[in-house]
């Protein structure tokens, strides 16, 4: 049967605030913007239109650029040193690949930072598929066009956050809340919620 187990990345395979507090928070200090760390938890796994909207409401064009280039930089630099995965997430991993399941990935984020970050945190051998902003203009469509791209019978998405949630129900397949993430309040309406990476596995064989 060819079924497909479809993560999202920040704060599901993740541990995004490892760096990404520091990297936004010198990003931001640059334009004169002082924020509180719950604020920049707060836009973990949004899309970039979506950090930009919460931070700043609007920016000019030309300023916008300039910003996501130093956010980009920032985080690039930083990964180097503190990107890692959640613990348990590797097993998991191993474990769904040896049961058959395909691995795939679907990420609000831009390609380049998909590759970067899967690269990071030593799990890009097992994702041959990745789904990206390129793909559409939401995550509900960006795993439509991933599901149709894949052509599988069945799947599960795994996330944690509402937005996966909703990309999952607005696709019609089962997913799983992860509340080790950075929104726990947001995932209590998921077919199964696990509390540590390493539970994903036996979620997804009673759901798929």
């Amino acid at each position: 049967m060819n079924k497909y187990v479809i993560f999202d990345i920040d704060g599901t395979l993740n541990q995004t605030a490892l760096y990404a507090l520091e990297a936004y928070k010198k990003a931001l200090k640059k334009r004169g913007r002082e924020v509180k760390d719950s604020e920049i938890i707060s836009c973990i796994g949004l899309s970039p239109a979506g950090i930009i909207e919460k931070l700043f409401h609007s920016l000019p064009d030309e300023e916008l650029k300039e910003w996501r280039k130093d956010i980009r930089d920032c985080e690039f630099e930083l990964m180097e040193k503190n990107a890692a995965a959640f613990p348990g997430v590797r097993e998991s991993l191993e474990k769904l690949q040896e049961a058959g399941y395909g691995l795939a990935i679907c990420s609000n984020a831009f390609p380049e930072h998909i590759e970067r970050v899967l690269e990071m945190i030593g799990v890009r051998q097992y994702f041959p598929v990745i789904g990206s902003l390129l793909m559409g203009g939401s995550k509900p469509e960006v795993l439509g066009a991933l599901l149709k791209k894949l052509g599988c019978e069945s799947a599960c998405m795994v996330g944690d956050r509402k937005f996966d949630i909703e990309a999952a129900r607005e696709n019609h397949i089962p997913v799983i809340g992860c509340a080790y993430g950075y929104a726990p309040d947001e995932i209590s309406s998921a077919d199964r919620v696990v509390r540590h990476a390493g539970e994903i596995a036996g979620a997804v064989m009673e759901l798929v």
